[in-house]
């Protein structure tokens, strides 16, 4: 079977080409920018196969491909030049660059995989993008760490992926409901920034946003483990991004520290909302899921490589936390993914849609009315 993969996937191959090619990670400071003189030095780069564990050592001219069969404990090795290694680099990244569409297949990087002993786009044995072995500059140690990829070729990259489960739910408390018509409603404001114009108008109402849950529980109890204020910070943070029509999480994290929903003491400066928002980017960014019960364990113990539109690669470790957490902060927006609305019958689901997520409009239940916001976040530069 040909591989196959997407954008992100295909850029954790070329990420791995990369790191073996230059030998070298650079650090990145909070811009995204490769701080001069600090860098992870490349050992090896290691994969788990469905059948092989597979190591590749940087040597100065070649890279030593060692093979261990899991099953019998066979071993081939054999060496590569990094000629070859950068060769198949240029072309996955020209390839990359030029590709339009969800999922790719290239039979000539396929074929040099295959010569490598990796049969399939995605490291197979962890959550973990890739895993490396570097030489900390800070203290010359070789440590072997798991990094999580992310790529910016092209398309922003998603960081928080929207869902059915990812819509934040809220009861719409109108002063007086008895004259208001909800199919009314919802057909009347059926325009550009629909999901702003409803906010908008209903506040405009006198009507109130009241945060009353997530569909989806096991999101509920991730954001609980993360931060117990966090699901009523998100559902605020998502009222401000359509209230205001701005969808950067930077901005939005600055409005709610102006406005305080969540009446927190901010008498002496503490950044309740920036540090609380920050610790969830980071946990989303190191494997949080929606639909995964969340340990707030790491897979990803050394941080997150980044591969640049530019086809630079450049990485956070631990020791640059508080780089990459600014670097989330200040690199991320709320993303409107489709709401599955009928505009033919406003308010209502569409029949077929490509996505059920069926949020941003007024409905009714047992005699309440509720709006429902959904929950995506994207990377962008």
């Amino acid at each position: 079977m040909a591989l196959k993969g997407n954008k992100g996937e295909w850029s954790e191959i070329y990420a791995f080409f990369y790191a073996l090619v230059h030998g070298k990670i650079d650090v990145a400071d909070e811009n995204l920018n490769a701080v001069p003189g600090e860098y992870y030095r490349v050992l090896e780069v290691l994969r788990i196969e469905a059948t092989t564990e597979n190591r590749y050592i940087r040597n100065l001219d070649c890279i030593h491909v060692h093979l261990s069969n899991i099953e019998t404990g066979n071993v081939e090795q054999f060496d590569v030049t990094i000629e070859d290694f950068a060769k198949n680099s240029r072309l996955l990244f020209s390839y990359l660059k030029e590709k339009k569409g969800r999922s790719f297949k290239f039979p000539d990087i396929e074929q040099f995989l295959s010569s490598l002993g990796v049969y399939s786009v995605r490291d197979t044995g962890h959550k973990r993008d890739i895993t490396i072995k570097i030489e900390d500059f800070h203290c010359g140690m070789h440590q072997t760490l798991g990094f999580s990829v992310k790529s910016l070729i092209g398309n922003n990259s998603t960081l928080f992926n929207a869902g059915t489960g990812t819509n934040f739910i809220f009861e719409v408390v109108l002063k007086d409901s008895s004259s208001f018509n909800v199919d009314d409603f919802n057909r009347s404001t059926l325009i550009t920034n629909k999901i702003t114009v409803r906010i908008n108008k209903l506040e405009e109402m006198g009507a109130k946003l009241k945060f009353v849950g997530v569909q989806s529980n096991t999101l509920l109890q991730n954001l609980r483990m993360i931060d117990g204020d966090l699901p009523p910070i998100l559902a605020e943070l998502l009222l401000t991004r359509y209230r205001d029509n701005n969808n950067k999480v930077n901005y939005c994290v600055k409005k709610l520290q102006e406005t305080n929903p969540l009446q927190f003491d901010l008498s002496l400066g503490w950044p309740f909302y920036e540090y609380k928002i920050k610790k969830f980017l980071q946990d989303v960014a190191m494997g949080m899921t929606p639909e995964t019960v969340w340990t707030g364990i790491y897979d990803a113990t050394g941080g997150q490589i980044i591969v640049k539109d530019s086809g630079d690669v450049v990485c956070y470790h631990i020791y640059e936390q508080n780089q990459f957490l600014n670097f989330l902060l200040n690199s991320t927006y709320f993303e409107q993914p489709s709401t599955s609305e009928d505009i033919n019958n406003p308010g209502h689901p569409k029949s077929n849609p490509k996505k059920n997520f069926f949020f941003g409009w007024v409905y009714e239940q047992k005699g309440k009315y509720y709006l429902k916001l959904n929950l995506q976040v994207r990377m962008c530069l």
